[in-house]
């Protein structure tokens, strides 16, 4: 039996999406081939977790500001670790990462090293590459001293070959990897508290920008059609943008001000969505797809706007519904849809009581209690769950993220 070839995976501070695919992927590498070592500026959490396994780590710090000083110290150390450790071969994930890899592997000739980097959000590690000449010089050449570059998805894999049309054939797809474990209802129910939701009420999620022309104004004008029509239904809006101002605006002029929360950015996103009903897509920025792949991993459903790589991600799977989400009717009907409600109008006629005003929705009944200590996520059947979570293993399971990437790692020799 060959002897194992070490595989560093280096990981950048802060990305906690990142991080949890590399726990994933090292967890699952073949001990027999690949002796995983993981080095970066970990969570005690992650610490924990890989030393349960029996995984080595490594403090290394990586910057994550431009300074070539900080960036050639973090080098030096990599360079060290790598001969310390006999290493194989550097796996970097996102760009910081693998600017360190490259300078250590350039700076002291160790070019033969491989050198495998991961893009987790494409579309935000190679933006700054759009904006000058000098940084999209610079991005290429940081790519093209990698022997081998992973992204999420084929369409962020052509929108990087429209960067680097010469790197083609080092590009490489891999959807990232879930493990299903919807979070329990106490969990959910105190995040509610936390972020001012209520906890009985059905929560709809919208993940996006605020940036006008992005179909929000569609969304809460919907949210106001639903929130005529029934009760108990609250939204929120997760995401920051230059247009914030004027959107909570529209919300207050739509007679959302006391059912709709506009959170900003948030760093605890993926404990949010297990604490939704339906989470709804506008864009493919912000790591959208994940963000999807993790609601519907969490027993969550999901509206998707038909853009390429949603398109991709979520034509196929159950549970999620792709819709031209700039209309109005169209979200709003979906949303009911997916609720699984359908309102029962006591009575059409308006009433006044003591020059009291009574609106259709104090008419209406739903039909379904959200209770958190029930499955109050939709009602879904047991049939639909399971074929989500059995699409969801075959496109997006650990195994296969292990496969893909192992068989990139021997295509480089290793």
């Amino acid at each position: 039996m060959p002897d194992t070839a070490g595989i560093l995976q280096l990981v950048p501070r802060g990305d906690a999406d990142a991080a949890d695919q590399v726990r994933i992927l090292v967890e699952g590498l073949d001990r027999h081939r690949y002796q995983p070592l993981v080095a970066g500026e970990l969570t005690p959490q992650m610490r924990e977790r890989l030393s349960r396994q029996d995984i080595p780590w490594v403090y290394l710090a990586i910057p994550q500001g431009f300074s070539l000083g900080a960036y050639l110290a973090a080098a030096g150390q990599l360079r060290r670790l790598v001969h310390a450790r006999d290493i194989a071969l550097v796996h970097c994930h996102n760009m910081e990462a693998t600017a360190v890899a490259v300078l250590a592997c350039q700076s002291w000739g160790a070019r033969s090293l491989p050198l495998v980097s991961t893009l987790h959000a494409p579309r935000e590690s190679l933006a700054p590459a759009y904006h000058s000449w000098t940084r999209r010089a610079g991005t290429r050449w940081l790519l093209s001293r990698c022997h081998g570059l992973i992204v999420p998805s084929q369409h962020d894999r052509e929108q990087a070959t429209r960067l680097a049309p010469h790197l083609q054939s080092r590009l490489h797809v891999v959807y990232p990897s879930l493990e299903r474990s919807p979070g329990r209802s106490l969990e959910a129910g105190i995040k509610r508290r936390q972020v001012g939701l209520h906890r009985d009420a059905a929560i709809i999620g919208l993940l996006s920008g605020l940036v006008q022309g992005q179909g929000i104004k569609s969304f809460l004008e919907a949210a106001a059609v639903i929130n005529e029509e029934l009760p108990n239904i609250e939204f929120v809006i997760i995401g920051e943008g230059p247009d914030r101002q004027q959107l909570e605006e529209l919300a207050h002029e739509l007679g959302l001000s006391g059912s709709c929360i506009f959170l900003g950015t948030r760093r605890d996103v993926r404990q949010i969505i297990a604490a939704l009903n339906i989470v709804v897509l506008l864009s493919d920025a912000d790591r959208a797809a994940l963000r999807g792949l993790q609601a519907l991993a969490g027993g969550r459903r999901v509206i998707a706007a038909p853009t390429p790589a949603l398109r991709e991600i979520f034509g196929p799977m159950p549970g999620a519904d792709m819709l031209e989400v700039a209309d109005t009717g169209h979200l709003a009907e979906a949303i009911r849809r997916q609720l699984h409600i359908a309102p029962q109008i006591k009575n059409s006629d308006l009433v006044l009581e003591e020059r009291r005003s009574i609106t259709y929705r104090d008419f209406l009944v739903s039909t379904t209690v959200y209770d958190l200590e029930r499955t109050w996520s939709t009602g879904t059947s047991a049939d639909e769950d399971s074929a989500i979570a059995q699409a969801l293993e075959q496109r997006f399971g650990p195994q296969r993220l292990v496969a893909e990437v192992e068989s990139i790692y021997q295509n480089l020799g290793v």
